[in-house]
């Protein structure tokens, strides 16, 4: 029966293995990639608490494997500052409309994504703008349902290497979504189909992390840069074109 299962479920554990395998190698992309892909086969209520599973599952998976290349320190930090961009997030999304803040959002960074291209600048990693990092996180992921862009804008522009860039990130992400995911079983918001579903993308999740894993070694640091940059620049275009379906 789950075999039979799996088999109806081609489309979206594909989706899931291509997130899957981009986050293990960039260290983040599995909620950017895969929840868009899995709105073509899921409602969008249903999409959002499957991935919170398939992204909690998946960072922890993670975490096991790169826990000492983690800067628990920026974690930390990333977490002050969340902590005061949430609250402020909320403030700001009940004052303004939905689709044009999430379009205002998406445009300053895909503005500052180009001016750091085009300048060749990096950010300085201090503990002022890794909390100020936290806070846009936290910001955004009330505003638009996606912390990573700020945080993954901030990191590939320092020296971070990019082990510890990876394992930070998923070390970040995955405490950001078992939080997000107790908060939604807390509040009563039931969670069984989303389960039910999960189960059934697991494989394609395990395949993908396991594959990117080792793929990475074997990948040019150059080259995954370039790839975050291109998934950076496809998250604030899909912001941008999202939210003026929502104003139009």
């Amino acid at each position: 029966m789950y075999v039979s299962g799996l088999q109806s479920h081609a489309g979206p554990l594909f989706c899931v293995f291509l997130a899957a395998f981009l986050q293990s190698i960039t260290g983040f992309g599995l909620v950017m990639v895969a929840a868009p892909l899995l709105m073509f086969f899921y409602e969008p209520k249903l999409t959002i608490i499957i991935m919170f599973c398939l992204a909690g599952c998946g960072n922890c998976a993670q975490l096991l494997l790169l826990w000492k290349q983690v800067n628990w320190q920026r974690i930390a930090e990333l977490f002050c500052g969340a902590l005061a961009g949430i609250p402020l997030g909320v403030t700001v999304f009940r004052q303004l409309p939905g689709g044009g803040l999430r379009a205002a959002i998406s445009v300053a960074v895909l503005l500052t994504l180009v001016t750091m291209e085009f300048r060749r600048r990096r950010f300085e990693e201090t503990r002022k703008n890794t909390i100020l990092t936290g806070m846009l996180a936290g910001i955004m992921a009330m505003t638009t349902g996606m912390a990573g862009p700020p945080l993954v804008l901030y990191f590939a522009y320092t020296s971070m290497p990019q082990n510890v860039f990876r394992a930070t990130c998923i070390g970040y992400f995955f405490f950001s979504n078992l939080g997000s995911l107790v908060a939604l079983w807390v509040t009563g918001v039931p969670i069984g189909e989303a389960v039910g579903e999960f189960l059934f993308l697991l494989p394609g999740l395990a395949c993908g992390v396991a594959l990117g894993h080792w793929a990475f070694a074997f990948m040019p640091q150059q080259l995954i840069r370039k790839i975050i940059i291109i998934l950076l620049y496809a998250t604030c275009l899909y912001n941008i074109c999202k939210a003026f379906q929502l104003l139009s």
